[in-house]
């Protein structure tokens, strides 16, 4: 596969699937490959896939099914035309637009998820956090950052949060890849990580609300400077 110029791993997914329905080489009601085979065909990571998965079920042209994968669905041209255009209208928002939204939709997430959470949901939660830990390479680390925030936001149980931040992550993904904005663990965020399990697991809403503020305040700070 050609890779566009300037084009994010999310592009790359993106495009790649709209080249298949486009050329019919997947139909409505065809099942689209594994992650695991995506993310092997396209050379891009799987939190990538995922986040343009999502992007693409936001619109309406995929659907996860459960044990099933994800679909092709019933669409129109007018629905992946739209989606085309929504996407390349993000590219142009500035960095500290995206940001301030981020911020808004994570803190009802947030507090939400401390309200609603299951035991289930902290466990994954957990899972993603020593993931993140873990690992040491840069461009990955920023994947499982932002895996690590979606599992928080799922925590809600608000489907709507969830999609709306999942349309702006992707964009917000190819900043923090161009200005390597948080690649190099610090033990301050990572603490912060660690509180949000423990504001999760005391169903602390209050608490949870301040804690998306002050994490997120360097990014705000940084988005700004940019």
């Amino acid at each position: 596969m050609t890779k566009r110029k300037n084009e994010g791993p999310i592009d790359t997914v993106i495009n790649y699937i709209q080249d298949e329905i486009t050329k019919k080489n997947v139909l409505p009601g065809d099942k689209l490959p594994s992650e695991r085979k995506l993310s092997e065909l396209l050379g891009v990571g799987r939190p990538h896939i995922r986040a343009a998965l999502q992007k693409l079920e936001t619109y309406g042209l995929v659907e996860t099914r459960p044990q099933s994968g994800t679909i092709v669905t019933e669409f129109t041209k007018e629905q992946l035309d739209s989606m085309m255009a929504e996407t390349l209208k993000l590219e142009k928002y500035d960095f500290y637009s995206l940001v301030h939204v981020r911020v808004l939709l994570e803190i009802d997430a947030c507090e939400l998820a401390a309200r609603n959470c299951t035991i289930e949901d902290i466990d994954r939660v957990e899972r993603t956090l020593r993931e993140l830990e873990e690992c040491t390479n840069p461009e990955t680390r920023v994947e499982k950052d932002f895996a690590f925030h979606h599992e928080l936001a799922r925590s809600s149980h608000n489907p709507v949060l969830v999609d709306l931040l999942g349309i702006i992550v992707p964009d917000i993904m190819r900043y923090y890849h161009k200005y390597r904005f948080c690649s190099v663990p610090e033990r301050r965020v990572d603490a912060e990580h660690s509180e949000y399990v423990a504001k999760l697991r005391a169903h602390d809403e209050k608490g949870m609300r301040q804690l998306v503020l002050t994490h997120l305040k360097n990014q705000i700070n940084f988005a700004k400077q940019q």
